[in-house]
């Protein structure tokens, strides 16, 4: 029988379990309700730690903050509009090269049936489907007829929207960030030498992590451009735009980035040598920056447990749709810098590592030692 206290005791945890469980539902129904305004704000967040290092070196050069602001915000906006000009134009043209591809698939996918004396009408039976309607061109036009196309141009128009919002963030959080920090560090006074150290470390941390995912990403995409376009491949620039995007995405995001255009070349040229130069350059890219240079400048950030990224992807993306899949690498290394930087959560940083010899070395499990000793 369970006396009094533990009685207390049993009933405290379940009460502080299911506050805990009340108060993470709640979280995420902010999250969801409030996305339109969180998810500008988290990109407003790390757009400030990615140009605050730019602010300052023109501000070494006595530029005014007015005016390096203008160029910045100017810039941004350049960049957005030829991103969607790009976008837009790319669009334009996809009807007629998916018909390409798709005379080129018809021929590729007979050469395999011939051996086995099937037409292609004969192989479309069996799986029924009829491929007098796989005309791309009239497919797109069924598309403008039910607004699918203009429900994208609209989702295009969304994005503007969402765009400006987090330049008002931005521009107010990439102002107020010195003073935000100089008011942290008033507010804890009397701990202030700990509290000026913990800021520096999440502000160097992070600010490292971004901006040298940033150029990684750039430096990917630049790459993959420079292959197709060597190479006279199709949609070169867009290719180059998506590898940098999701060169963000871990796992996922590389092997979309490097599969999807190899398989629209092997479509185009079919298999021989343009299709294989490209797969073997592609994959070289993605293999050399993503295994041998991003964990050789990221190391220390991005000791993220696979469990953990992978959580994180599938929270944010349910959460927040692509974007959040987008920003759950992100958000998921700033966890672990601020908490490997708080004393009473550090131990939670280090279960969200990815190192397990750095896990014991930080946590005392009972009787190790005294194992080891006997060994």
């Amino acid at each position: 029988m369970n006396t009094p206290e533990q009685s207390l005791v049993k009933h405290t945890k379940a009460a502080a379990f299911i506050l805990g469980f009340i108060a993470f539902v709640l979280f995420v129904y902010v999250l969801m309700a409030l996305r339109d305004i969180l998810v500008p704000v988290t990109v407003a967040i790390f757009l400030t730690y990615l140009f605050h290092p730019l602010l300052m070196y023109f501000k070494k050069y006595k530029i005014p903050t007015w005016l390096s602001l203008i160029v910045l915000i100017f810039t941004l906006i350049g960049i957005y509009y030829l991103v969607i000009l790009l976008i837009i134009s790319s669009l334009s043209t996809l009807p007629d090269k998916m018909q390409l591809y798709l005379a080129h698939l018809t021929q590729f996918v007979e050469s395999i049936l011939k051996p086995f004396d099937l037409s292609l009408k004969e192989f479309a039976a069996m799986l029924d489907i009829d491929i007098q309607t796989l005309d791309f061109g009239k497919v797109f036009e069924r598309l403008m007829q039910a607004g699918i196309i203009e429900s994208i141009f609209d989702s295009f128009y969304a994005m503007l929207g969402s765009f400006f919002i987090m330049m008002i963030f931005w521009i107010f959080m990439i102002m107020g960030k010195n003073k935000f920090e100089d008011r942290l560090k008033f507010a804890f006074e009397s701990n202030l030498a700990a509290v000026e150290k913990n800021i520096k470390a999440i502000n160097d941390q992070l600010q490292s992590y971004i901006i040298i995912k940033t150029i990684l990403s750039l430096v990917t995409g630049f790459i993959t451009t420079v292959i197709l376009l060597a190479f006279g491949i199709d949609f070169a620039l867009i290719w180059g735009l998506i590898a940098f995007i999701l060169n963000y995405i871990p796992n996922i995001g590389s092997i979309v980035a490097t599969f999807a255009p190899i398989l629209i070349v092997m479509l185009e040229y079919g298999l021989g040598f343009k299709s294989i130069s490209v797969a073997a350059l592609l994959i070289m890219n993605q293999n050399i920056i993503g295994n041998f240079i991003e964990p050789q400048y990221l190391g220390r950030h991005m000791d993220l447990s696979p469990v953990f990224v992978l959580f994180s992807l599938i929270f944010w993306g349910w959460i927040w749709g692509i974007t959040g899949m987008f920003l759950a690498v992100p958000i998921a290394a700033a966890m672990k810098i601020f908490f490997s930087n708080i004393e009473a959560l550090r131990p939670i940083a280090i279960l969200l590592g990815s190192n397990v010899r750095k896990l014991e070395d930080k946590i005392s499990i009972p009787g190790r030692h005294k194992v080891e000793k006997d060994k």
